[in-house]
């Protein structure tokens, strides 16, 4: 996505997060998430902690520290991503192909 479709989809995106805020003991690591999230989301062509931190003028120390210090409730946001997704789709119209969800965590090829 360019910087402009994301400003684009930005109130959806922010509401979106924001399911997640409290997951963070701190605002400023709930902060770190939101541009963490919107570098993975950017036209960048690398999607690593420097390219995002520099572009989002973060210093990249600090990204890095969120991506490998912070303290969150991995569990909690998995549940809540699980609830969103399961929500979502039943929501979904009924098709002849119908719809399948995979949802791992741990990026292994299947």
């Amino acid at each position: 996505m360019t910087e402009q479709e994301i400003v684009g989809v930005g109130p959806a995106f922010a509401r979106y997060l924001g399911r997640y805020r409290d997951v963070f003991r701190q605002d400023r690591t709930a902060a770190h998430f939101d541009t963490y999230c919107r570098g993975l989301l950017s036209d960048l062509p690398r999607k690593s902690i420097e390219p995002i931190a520099l572009a989002s003028g973060t210093t990249v120390r600090t990204l890095q520290l969120f991506v490998t210090t912070s303290v969150w409730s991995y569990d909690e946001a998995r549940t809540r991503l699980h609830r969103f997704v399961a929500d979502t789709l039943a929501d979904l119209p009924t098709d002849p192909v119908g719809t399948v969800g995979v949802i791992d965590e741990t990026s292994s090829r299947k």
